[in-house]
């Protein structure tokens, strides 16, 4: 099977499945990219959900162009796009003509009703997934203090303490952060400070 077949059909799947958007739909992303198939790293999987995040668009059309480039290029960026945005479409047209005969039907709402716990889960693993990845050192063989970087945990504290407590714009905190991050992974170190 071609690879740009096969990025088609597990980007068309993911798309297929995810339920609830973009986040719900990170924790099927990492299964198939990084644990079935191993196109990209959990690290490079980290990095692409923070650039897919900070630039603008659907976050999953953007992450999917990222696998698709790194994996085959262009026509792998257009496999993924097709992949991930075509259920929807299929979808969206399906509930357009057909949506008036199943708005009130008991099934459909409680298939939904059923289907929001999941979403949430699926939230929540992505969560768990990203704060491990960011914050613990996965490559020492038990859990210490040293696994821990602080330094991601003052930047991930602060943004969740300033938008719970004061409500500030997630994009004054993206670039909070990412002046922390200049300041704690590029100017200390260059400094010999706090490394």
């Amino acid at each position: 099977m071609s690879i740009l077949w096969t990025l088609f059909a597990v980007y068309f799947k993911i798309g297929l499945f995810t339920i609830g958007g973009g986040y719900a739909m990170i924790p099927l992303i990492q299964q198939e990219i990084v644990n079935t198939y191993h196109w990209i790293t959990m690290a490079q999987f980290t990095d692409f959900i923070a650039v897919a995040e900070s630039t603008p668009g659907p976050f999953a059309v953007n992450t999917s162009t990222f696998v698709g480039m790194k994996v085959a290029g262009l026509p792998g960026a257009l496999a993924t796009i097709l992949g991930v945005t075509l259920p929807s479409f299929i979808i969206i047209l399906v509930i357009a003509k057909w949506m008036k005969n199943f708005a009130d039907n008991k099934y459909v709402k409680a298939a939904l009703y059923g289907m929001m716990p999941v979403v949430v889960a699926l939230i929540l693993s992505a969560v768990f997934t990203l704060f491990v990845s960011n914050v613990l050192d996965t490559s020492l063989s038990s859990f210490s203090l040293d696994a821990i970087d602080w330094k991601a945990v003052v930047c991930c504290g602060l943004a969740a303490f300033l938008y719970y407590r004061f409500k500030l714009n997630p994009i004054f905190l993206i670039v909070l952060c990412a002046g922390l991050g200049i300041v704690f992974y590029g100017l200390l170190p260059m400094w010999g400070l706090w490394v």
